[in-house]
């Protein structure tokens, strides 16, 4: 601490000094105040400016769209499969397939609307063989194109899950084959699609 008589290393008296220093942090503390509230002020108004436009009812259609095709509404757009076991035949090299909730059985899934589509599938064995890989291939009919090829590959029993987005148009059959023949996991296996 100094003396008031004595005088600080540049020829002030220490309160000078500090009395000047103070002055510099109350400029300092303002500005810092300023700048907070002009920050304030840029978030409320960037809140409510979200809220406003979020809740603003759209003014140029009042009413909402019609649906123009039958099949669509208030059902959902997934559609999931399941495998069907054959009680003829263990083996399945092409298995039967059956909408859930549905009746119809057949080998190959129909695509009953054009449109984009988000395919998935977990193909399952009930057992494998030692040494042997197999190959789970989902092809596109008429046209025979490879969408899905999935291997199970070691000691593994499954394909795990596999998807891709896909462009279908209606009547498109889809055939899922594996390769070589197996068992399949019925309870473990099963195919959908999601349209967009």
């Amino acid at each position: 601490m100094c003396e008031s008589e004595k005088q600080c290393c540049e020829g002030q008296s220490c309160v000078e000094r500090v009395d000047r220093t103070e002055k510099k942090l109350k400029k300092l503390v303002w500005a810092l105040m300023i700048w907070v509230f002009i920050l304030s002020l840029g978030l409320g108004a960037s809140i409510a400016h979200h809220f406003i436009l979020g809740q603003r009812p759209d003014k140029t259609d009042k009413t909402p769209p019609k649906n123009t095709d039958a099949t669509s509404g208030t059902h959902s757009q997934l559609t999931s499969y399941n495998p069907i076991q054959n009680k003829q035949d263990n083996h399945y090299s092409n298995p039967q397939w059956q909408k859930t909730n549905g009746y119809k059985q057949d080998t190959a899934i129909s695509i009953e609307d054009d449109g984009n589509y988000f395919l998935f599938l977990r193909f399952t064995l009930q057992n494998r063989k030692q040494g042997v890989n197999y190959t789970v291939t989902v092809k596109k009919m008429p046209l025979n194109q490879d969408i899905i090829v999935g291997h199970i590959n070691g000691t593994e029993l499954s394909t795990g899950f596999m998807g891709r987005g896909v462009h279908l148009s209606k009547n498109t059959l889809l055939n899922v084959t594996c390769s070589p023949q197996t068992q399949i996991d019925v309870h473990n296996t099963y195919l959908g699609l999601i349209k967009f």
